[in-house]
């Protein structure tokens, strides 16, 4: 049977986990998912067994999730929340506090007050030309998460990650680079700011993604990234002899064994 912490259920990579567990471990799995937002619309959570909305941060949540299960084989961290559209060399220590208090520390701080076979975090490419001038605060959450991966813990650690794909995040740097764009010394990479020069925002906005998508091709041979990509992410987590990183672009998944550190980037 076996039970199953999603963190984070509702949005892509969260829906991503529970599919291939529901493909690996059958109906048989427990499904925990937890999602929070600005209120409790009374979502269910499609395929999980019971939906938990709260923030994890707040120990009745933690409750919560102790009440469904006592131990979990896995738990899946799919959530975050940070300054992003700036460059990530700009990110200022109260922005990256506050990136990491949903980005990150819950991370560590659920591994020590739950019982958790293997804890799966999820990372980006956060080094490549154009994160690193746009992934701001959340640049260094998810660095944070990187070298976690490689600590010895409570808990196995596994880390996905992944290419650029529709998210919350690539919605809010989009947003904020839209609302910048109006007065354009505000956008301060030079190769984010030239993507916006002399357009409308939406086309310096595609302009910008397909920088991205160009970059993510020639690093690492495909790219965009579709929920189906992140769902055979999983499925090769899972087949995976103690994984560490699971990097999936495009239609190409392959694992690595060192993290990306920004100190070497910028």
């Amino acid at each position: 049977m076996g039970n199953f912490l999603v963190i984070g259920g509702s949005g892509v990579m969260g829906t991503a986990a529970i599919q291939a567990v529901r493909e690996v471990f059958g109906e048989p799995a427990n499904v925990v998912a937890n999602w929070y937002g600005k209120e409790d619309t009374g979502l269910k959570i499609e395929q999980a067994n019971h939906t938990l909305f709260g923030d994890v941060t707040d120990p009745k949540c933690l409750e919560a999730i102790r009440s469904q299960a006592t131990d979990y084989d896995y738990m899946f961290y799919a959530t975050a929340l940070g300054d992003v559209g700036t460059p990530i060399k700009n990110a200022t220590p109260e922005q990256i506090a506050l990136s990491n208090r949903l980005s990150f520390d819950p991370i560590p701080m659920l591994e020590e007050a739950l019982n958790i076979g293997t804890i799966v975090a999820y990372s980006t490419f956060y080094v490549t030309r154009h994160q690193l001038g746009s992934y701001g605060a959340m640049g260094y959450s998810k660095e944070a998460i990187e070298k976690w991966t490689l600590e010895k813990g409570k808990s196995r650690h596994a880390c996905i990650r992944a290419g650029l794909f529709e998210s919350q995040s690539s919605r809010a740097i989009k947003l904020l680079l839209r609302k910048s764009a109006k007065h354009l010394e505000n956008i301060v990479d030079p190769l984010i700011r030239s993507y916006f020069e002399n357009v409308s925002t939406k086309e310096g906005i595609d302009r910008y993604l397909e920088g991205i998508m160009n970059e993510e091709r020639e690093l690492f041979g495909d790219s965009p990234t579709q929920a189906e990509d992140l769902y055979r992410a999983h499925l090769e987590l899972f087949k995976a002899d103690n994984p560490k990183f699971v990097n999936v672009c495009g239609k190409k998944i392959w694992p690595t064994e060192d993290p990306q550190l920004i100190k070497d980037h910028i």
